[in-house]
């Protein structure tokens, strides 16, 4: 038996040997991809060609005039958008452009127009081949451009067309438009065009590649010919001063660094004294801390590209793991079948970059093919020789698959590693694909060490959320995302990094890992949040304070924007009032709870109470009748009294604050009661999504920064469930209201630039009052009254028991709760532009595309 044994280990070693000469034979024999795959020039079909008419002489060449009208937008121009895009703040600017076609009668551009009908289907691609592209650079846009329909007219053997188009934008007041005219691209179209430019309340200050006929006051005549012409213009009120004075003293960046010292200092508080003690943590701090400052320094550093990725993407996901490694009890609960089921995953994706080395060219056919087959046998073989001990066939079986894909996935990374070193194509998205997995490697880890368990469901979500990190589905989904030119460079993100400008891979690891900070921070409340003893812990309620601190950053952005254009050291204000807010309801005076163990404890407790308000109603009813019917010898005062004495001695008997009852967790979780109370939030503010907005972004991290205003609000909802037995309060009601006065300071503190600029309305300003007012009370009553049947549900008791419909004491506070619902409607109906723009953030930078 040892000599079969080491027969086996030999032949094992062997066959390793041979897979990595395989793999290493196929990538000493590729060479850089430094040529595109030949494919024929991109043919551009004539009009003739597109439409299927013969070929034609003209008698006479046609001519092409175009007039471009630019003024400001009246009333009526703006009476078709929308009322909440107009800011009366900025210029509406109306641009009109007239093409005026002159040719033949006979020419098959004016037979197409009569019969085919170019109209309306292809009448913008029609323009721009035939007559040359209009677009207009800066601001925002106010509609969609519109085409009239193309007008003819004939005279004699000579046919006018008439094209117009309209285009409307809204730009800051001293925002510079820019005018693009591209030339004509169809083969045939017109070879000189004459423009001219009327613009009787703007200057053209800025001409390129143009010599003009006639020019003066509102008016620019020039001849384009086959380059393209941009124009700049200025409006006649615009005056550029010679300095703009600077404020002394902005209150901005010292609340920025508040809110940095104070969630500096709640972080540390929320990770709690025991987690500082433990070395593999202490560890885990330096080794970030290191990884940090090299990756400070590699944002700054131009000439050292590689130093950042490296580790963003390959020591921090290393780091990563091997905490995880340490402190995550037990071993990773992976099968056989998961090793295969991943496996194949991998192949998949590496036959993916192997058919792309393939198409290519960079390693000859017959070498990879060969070199793939070969690798992946070997590796197979050397599995069945160094598994023949352990007599599982099936098991064998799965090791040899899984040491297979992992010889092709080996394969096809050094093939990528080479095409990327080499200089010349290579296919983006693989790149980007590499980098998503390796950053999910950071999640996966995070996730097992805040919930102390493996899990397969929280690799698959950390999977995921990589790929949607690193690339939006518009960008996996690019066709030109797996062939790109030698010389292209990646995005470079501004400095300091803007949300919803382009940001490259190092940029939205970065991101993703404050994203990612702030998910782990909820899993613990999850996993501490499992025990009671979690309300009175310092650092839950530090960890809580932070995450609500976080999602009141900034006041919201304006919804509808794909541009956030928000500078990321600039976040503060709100989340410190957030934060006070927060303190002030935790920290209040509080009886003595005496907490349930279990449901049917509560349910104890409850009757307790019921009973002991039963016997107040009726001593309050003996007091009251008791007049009347003494008076009227109903009864005696001996009956009075003995009756009296009863109902005092039944109250003595009961315990004295059976009451707090309705105060205390139900017995149930922190965690499950912070989570009801959540989605009960989440629930009663989803109406005014329509008011703000629903969330956008160009990437992950700016949707992720968008969507906070459906998730801020409703968060001080599950610090209501999460903590509810030390909210402020004995009752569900009267807790709420204590949430209300904690909430609406925080969100109004949002508004307080616009509340107090002089410039707005005074109706405006009330009517958003109103907006905010309506929208925090009606989630925290109706958080309130939903606790309160909760509390009853829980305990087996009808809601009716403490809220009798019949009594209108106990209808007061479902009135007002719909009173002010019917208040906010119609403060929100009622509410125009300048309102609708100062509850989505007020933002007038937002830049949209021409």
């Amino acid at each position: 038996m040892l000599g079969v044994g080491w027969l086996r280990k030999i032949v094992g070693y062997a066959l390793a040997a041979l897979s990595i000469g395989a793999i290493v034979w196929c990538v000493v024999e590729a060479r850089p991809v430094t040529t595109a795959v030949p494919r024929p020039a991109p043919h551009s079909p004539s009009l003739l060609e597109t439409y299927g008419l013969q070929e034609h002489t003209p008698r006479t060449p046609p001519e092409l005039v175009t007039e471009i009208r630019v003024t400001d937008a009246t009333d009526a121009d703006l009476s078709a958008v929308p009322q909440g895009k107009i800011d009366e703040r900025l210029r509406q600017l109306k641009i009109v452009v007239e093409h005026r076609l002159a040719l033949d009668s006979t020419d098959p551009q004016a037979a197409i127009l009569r019969s085919e009908g170019a109209f309306p289907d292809d009448i913008q691609g029609f323009t721009d081949r035939q007559l040359g592209a209009v677009k207009a650079e800066g601001g925002a846009v106010l509609a969609p451009t519109t085409r009239l329909a193309p007008v003819l007219s004939t005279s004699g053997e000579r046919t006018t067309i008439r094209f117009t188009l309209t285009l409307l934008r809204q730009i800051e007041q001293d925002e510079l438009p820019t005018l693009d005219l591209l030339p004509p691209t169809a083969p045939g179209a017109v070879s000189e065009r004459e423009i001219t430019v009327i613009s009787p309340q703007w200057v053209v200050f800025r001409a390129d590649r143009v010599t003009p006929e006639r020019e003066e006051a509102g008016r620019l005549d020039f001849t384009a010919h086959a380059s393209p012409v941009r124009l700049q213009l200025a409006h006649k009120t615009y005056g550029r001063p010679d300095a703009v004075p600077q404020d002394l003293f902005s209150w901005t960046p010292v609340l920025s660094v508040f809110t940095a010292i104070a969630l500096t200092v709640y972080m540390v508080r929320a990770l709690g004294p025991i987690w500082w003690r433990r070395r593999s943590n202490r560890e885990l701090v330096a080794g970030v801390g290191l990884c940090a400052v090299a990756l400070a320094v590699a944002m700054f550093m131009a000439d050292m590209p590689y130093l950042g990725p490296v580790i963003l993407f390959g020591a921090l996901p290393v780091l990563a793991l091997r905490h995880a490694r340490r402190v995550v009890p037990g071993p990773p609960p992976w099968s056989s079948m998961d090793a295969l089921l991943v496996t194949l995953i991998g192949v998949l994706v590496a036959s993916g970059m192997l058919t792309w080395s393939f198409i290519h060219g960079q390693v000859p056919p017959q070498t990879l093919v060969v070199g793939t087959v070969t690798a992946a046998l070997a590796a197979a073989g050397s599995a069945v020789a160094f598994g023949g001990d352990l007599g599982i066939p099936v098991l064998i079986a799965r090791m040899a698959g899984v040491t297979a894909g992992v010889a092709v996935g080996a394969l096809a990374l050094a093939l990528w590693v080479r095409a990327l070193m080499s200089g010349g194509y290579y296919p983006p998205d693989s790149v980007r694909l590499v980098l998503a997995l390796c950053w999910s490697l950071i999640a996966i880890s995070g996730a097992a060490v805040a919930t102390r368990s493996w899990s397969r469901t929280a690799i698959v979500v950390a999977v995921l959320g990589s790929l949607l990190l690193l690339g939006w589905p518009t960008e996996w989904l690019d066709t030109g995302s797996w062939s790109v030119q030698p010389d292209q460079q990646p995005p470079k993100s501004p400095l300091p990094p803007v949300l919803g400008q382009p940001l490259n891979e190092v940029t939205r690891g970065v991101l993703g890992l404050l994203l990612l900070t702030f998910v782990l921070f909820v899993l613990r409340l999850r996993r501490l949040g499992s025990e009671l003893s979690a309300m009175a812990d310092p650092a839950v309620q530090a960890t809580v304070l932070v995450c609500l601190m976080v999602l009141y950053l900034t006041p919201r952005a304006e919804a509808g924007s794909s541009v956030i254009d928000l500078p990321l050291p600039s976040l503060a204000i709100t989340s410190l009032v957030a934060w006070a807010a927060a303190s002030w309801l935790l920290s209040g005076p509080r009886p003595e709870i005496p907490e349930p163990a279990s449901r049917l404890e509560h349910r104890e407790l409850i009757r307790q109470a019921l009973h002991r308000r039963l016997l107040h109603v009726s001593e309050q009813e003996l007091y009251r009748l008791g007049r009347s019917r003494l008076g009227t010898g109903e009864i005696t005062m001996e009956d009075f009294e003995q009756q009296r004495l009863v109902l005092d001695e039944a109250l003595t008997r009961d315990p004295p604050h059976t009451e707090t009852a309705f105060a205390s967790s139900a017995g149930c979780s922190p965690w499950h009661n912070g989570l009801a109370a959540f989605v009960v939030s989440v629930l009663l503010s989803m109406p005014f999504a329509l008011i703000y907005g629903w969330p956008s972004g160009v990437e992950l991290t700016s949707w992720v920064f968008d969507s906070r205003f459906l998730v801020a609000l409703s968060a001080f909802g599950f610090v209501y469930g999460y903590f509810y037995p030390r909210i402020r309060g004995t009752q569900p009601v009267t807790k709420a209201l204590y949430l209300m006065s904690a909430a609406l300071v925080t969100e109004l503190s949002a508004y307080i630039p616009a509340l107090v600029d002089p410039d707005i309305g005074g109706w405006d300003k009330l009517q958003v009052l109103a907006i905010v007012v309506g929208q925090v009370a009606l989630v925290s009553i109706g958080l309130g009254l939903y606790w309160e049947w909760r509390i009853m549900y829980v305990a087996g008791e009808p809601w009716a028991r403490v809220r009798n419909i019949r009594s209108v004491r106990s209808l007061a506070t479902p009135v007002v709760a719909v009173v002010i619902a019917a208040g906010t409607a119609a403060a929100t109906s009622a509410a125009g532009n300048t309102v609708d723009r100062i509850l989505k953030g007020g933002s007038s930078t937002s830049q949209s595309p021409p």
